[in-house]
């Protein structure tokens, strides 16, 4: 990573992952921050530390402040359980409130989130046990930050008016995330611990893009989806 101009500097790409994010949650949440209750807040919050973190971490450890960098390291044992449980919180609110949504799009929309949870819950767990392999440990990080891209590309489709209905700017979102992965694969293809980590994000992206189409009309998931969040 110290060694390496495209991880030097990776904090700034990742800063434009968070002006992304921030740009698609600006009307929906960061726009009506006195509007929202606390579970939106909470994970609002987590959600962006967690982002702030994730470009912190990589300018601290290129300037040496290595102290300060495993210190905010350890401290996402708590970011991490507070950010997947906010995220569970709102998938149970989302089903709770379905009425306002489109008809069966919540259960597409919660394979998506469950799907993303899980995926990076998985990432951090490794990140954490690959933390003395650094170049490994560096780029499961960075893999965390696809998952959120999703959902704000997909407001930002919308707030620039470049997609017609949700499905397409869902499909507009994760083609874009798709292609990113690809570009970074192929910049990084002499680097096998690219092959260990942007690789299967991307095999996991497409399935989820594939498969997202059809969650809602699972009646086992939806089933299971309204016996976890208590929807009757």
């Amino acid at each position: 990573m110290a060694k390496s101009k495209f991880y030097k500097n990776v904090y700034i790409y990742l800063t434009i992952g968070l002006i992304i994010v921030f740009l698609g949650f600006s009307t929906s949440y960061f726009g009506r921050l006195s509007q929202s209750a606390l579970p939106y807040h909470i994970h609002g919050i987590s959600a962006t530390l967690w982002m702030i973190i994730l470009i912190v971490q990589p300018f601290l450890y290129t300037h040496s402040k290595l102290k300060v960098h495993k210190y905010l390291g350890w401290s996402t044992l708590i970011l991490v359980p507070t950010l997947v449980l906010a995220g569970m919180e709102m998938i149970r609110l989302m089903i709770q409130n379905q009425k306002n949504y489109p008809p069966d799009i919540v259960y597409n929309l919660a394979f998506i989130d469950v799907t993303t949870l899980l995926g990076f819950v998985l990432l951090y767990v490794l990140a954490l046990h690959f933390r003395k392999r650094l170049r490994l440990h560096a780029r499961l990080m960075v893999c965390t930050l696809f998952g959120p891209l999703v959902p704000a590309l997909t407001r930002v489709f919308f707030i620039l008016n470049l997609a017609d209905d949700f499905n397409q700017s869902l499909t507009f979102s994760f083609a874009v995330v798709e292609i990113v992965l690809l570009f970074i694969i192929w910049i990084e293809r002499k680097q096998k611990e690219a092959k260990l980590t942007y690789l299967p994000v991307l095999i996991f992206t497409i399935f989820q893009h594939l498969l997202m189409y059809f969650a809602g009309n699972w009646s086992w998931w939806s089933s299971l989806v309204n016996t976890l969040t208590g929807y009757q």
